[in-house]
């Protein structure tokens, strides 16, 4: 892929940029796009739980309480509230629900991803949401890849 500004840009964030505008522009046939909106029902009512289940299953409490330093907390909880007060508010001044902005938008910006994303919805009762955090994960790492690009390009 083409350098911008002498800045070579992650693969991931093209492909994200192209989607963005496939889709700005409507070029996605409806009969896709229902198809793909149907399909994701399925995969947040069938997959959603048993993900859930696995990231449990998976998880090590050790690690978690290794590195739960008040500083770490602290940075956590910041980024959080920001991230809930931020959004919302955002939200509300473009006629969003603020509870929905918030959690799509703020808190599914700020964690581990597409199974953060569900244990999020999960835990806020808004799975049918998952379409938005995926959008805010996939645009905000898009956004986050382009600028990491231009400064290890110019820094390091």
């Amino acid at each position: 892929m083409p350098t911008i500004f002498g800045a070579s840009i992650h693969n991931f964030a093209y492909s994200i940029i192209f989607v963005v505008i496939i889709a700005a522009l409507g070029i996605i046939p409806v009969n896709i796009r229902v198809a793909a909106k149907n399909m994701q029902g399925f995969m947040v009512s069938v997959v959603g739980l048993l993900t859930m289940v696995g990231m449990g299953v998976d998880f090590d409490l050790a690690e978690l309480v290794s590195a739960m330093s008040p500083a770490n907390l602290l940075i956590a909880l910041m980024v959080v509230a920001g991230a809930i007060v931020g959004s919302a508010l955002a939200g509300r001044l473009v006629g969003f629900y603020p509870i929905d902005s918030a959690v799509t938008a703020g808190l599914c910006m700020a964690n581990r991803g597409g199974s953060g994303d569900i244990a999020v919805l999960g835990a806020a009762n808004r799975l049918e949401l998952i379409s938005y955090a995926q959008l805010s994960s996939r645009v905000g790492g898009g956004i986050v890849l382009i600028i990491a690009s231009f400064f290890f390009s110019f820094f390091l």
